[in-house]
């Protein structure tokens, strides 16, 4: 599976949550995307790391004037209605899915009569990709004060781990990565994803968190941390793995198998 070592990502999606305090993994992340995508507000956020996005999608009702103005000439837009079925972050999502697999987002097929895409189309096009294997995704600013759009970005982001996508998300601070069993992973956050920490932080430690995001996670195992779990159910509400320790200032050895269920793992400061 695709990790952080490898420095390329297909698509960056960007929300329009919270920036963390420190960033240890956004431009990390950023630098090696093929395309950067975001979600109307999210294009803030992405000026403030120094990456202009490649496309912005959404209705354009939380992007200031002077962000819209700072907006690289060559970047892409595409405008929908405020009236609509979807979040743009998940029109965003599906239009980071789909141009991940080389398609014309411009073609007759998504034309709407008094738009240049219908979102109908485009989300129905992302719901038959079914399979993505080999595809990496990052989502960035994810989390924020807004509750219902954090869990909704996590569900959206799980959606694409359960169709066999590499799944990563952070706010800069912390990272996460969401993945669907039947899975085996030598180390969850390779020592790569620490590089920044290294080079900027270099008396910080991480730590390591695991949660459940169903009811279905069985044959567990995490290695290579303080405590550590064989075989066992995890099941929703249960707070069995959180903030586990690493023997070194980073939890880059924890290693994991999953039967069934999917998981969202998480590496932070531990000053957090």
């Amino acid at each position: 599976m695709t990790d952080m070592a490898s420095l390329f990502f297909d698509a960056v999606i960007a929300l329009a949550g919270s920036q963390g305090p420190h960033d240890y993994f956004a431009t990390q992340a950023l630098s090696g995307a093929r395309l950067i995508i975001a979600a109307d507000g999210g294009a803030q956020g992405l000026l403030r790391y120094g990456y202009p996005p490649n496309w912005v999608i959404g209705d354009f009702d939380s992007i200031s004037e002077q962000v819209s103005k700072s907006l690289a000439p060559e970047t892409k837009i595409i405008r929908f209605p405020k009236d609509k079925n979807y979040t743009d972050g998940e029109l965003a999502t599906a239009a980071a899915v789909l141009l991940a697999a080389d398609v014309d987002l411009f073609a007759e097929t998504f034309r709407h009569p008094l738009r240049e895409i219908d979102e109908d189309v485009l989300y129905r096009a992302f719901e038959l990709q079914t399979s993505l294997e080999g595809k990496s995704f990052v989502f960035v600013n994810y989390a924020g004060v807004r509750h219902d759009h954090t869990l909704a970005n996590i569900a959206l982001a799980r959606r694409l781990a359960i169709c066999g996508a590499n799944v990563f998300l952070t706010d800069g601070t912390t990272l996460a990565r969401i993945v669907s069993g039947p899975a085996e992973l030598d180390s969850v956050f390779s020592p790569e994803c620490f590089n920044v920490a290294r080079e900027k932080f270099s008396d910080t430690r991480f730590l390591f968190s695991v949660q459940p995001l169903d009811d279905h996670v069985t044959g567990f195992s995490l290695k290579g941390l303080k405590w550590e779990c064989d075989c066992v159910p995890l099941s929703l509400g249960r707070s069995l793995t959180l903030s586990n320790q690493p023997h070194s200032l980073y939890p880059d050895s924890a290693a994991v198998q999953i039967h069934t269920g999917t998981v969202m793992f998480f590496t932070f400061p531990e000053h957090l």
